[in-house]
């Protein structure tokens, strides 16, 4: 069976393009782009390498590139243990990408919460939020949509 790139080019534009609109701004498809990818790494240095392999289970072909790029291995998660931390390792991550600071009003605290909202309506299960949010401390499972944190 051929594997049809273009089908996933075509899921991944049409994600980026909703996530996009989501945020408020439809225009910034590229911004929304790194701040996707920021996120999902920012999260991907946190939690488990197992977890890790659940997260890269339920998200589309797209996502799982998005998601694995330039990962290095660690035995331990990075310990991001507050918002500002988390937020600070995402602003870092969206500059190694070439964005130094969103022009929009929203806070990286709401724009990182807007991301997985979007993943948790879209990709993951109630289950898998609830695993995700397990690993993380009660601060940072504010990030994430109400009903897989309270579900835990």
């Amino acid at each position: 069976m051929a594997t049809n790139f273009d089908k996933f080019a075509q899921e991944g534009n049409e994600y980026v393009k909703q996530l996009a609109a989501d945020l408020g701004h439809p225009e910034e498809k590229g911004q929304a782009s790194i701040l996707l990818r920021a996120v999902l790494h920012t999260l991907r240095d946190r939690i488990t390498i197992s977890e890790s392999l659940h997260v890269l289970e339920q998200l589309p072909m797209f996502l799982k590139g998005m998601y694995v790029d330039h990962w290095k291995y660690r035995e331990t998660p990075l310990k991001f243990n507050t918002m500002e931390e988390f937020t600070s390792a995402v602003e870092e991550e969206q500059a190694k990408h070439g964005e130094r600071k969103f022009n929009w009003s929203q806070s990286t605290e709401d724009l990182v919460k807007m991301v997985f909202t979007s993943l948790g309506i879209r990709y993951f299960s109630q289950g898998q939020m609830a695993n995700i949010t397990a690993q993380l401390p009660k601060q940072l499972k504010a990030l994430f949509p109400v009903e897989s944190v309270s579900r835990h």
